[in-house]
């Protein structure tokens, strides 16, 4: 079964609380590279196992380079 949830985030840059929905099989460990709607900054997200069962969301602020590949 892939479940899909959302996950609410801090934007590292502008402190925005934004929302990302997470396809819990398919998304764990990839990044992904979404903009801030607030700021324009582009972020990198990565979905990662917590305690409990828990998702954790690594959230950085994504280099140019990176979020071409």
């Amino acid at each position: 079964m892939n479940a899909s949830y959302e996950h609410e985030y801090l934007c590292p840059h502008c402190s925005h609380i934004n929302v990302i929905e997470i396809e819990t099989e398919k998304d764990m460990y990839r990044e992904k590279y979404i903009a801030c709607p607030r700021c324009g900054v582009k972020l990198e997200i990565v979905p990662a196992e917590g305690i409990e069962d828990r998702i954790n969301l690594v959230v950085t602020v994504a280099y140019t380079d990176a979020a071409s590949r």
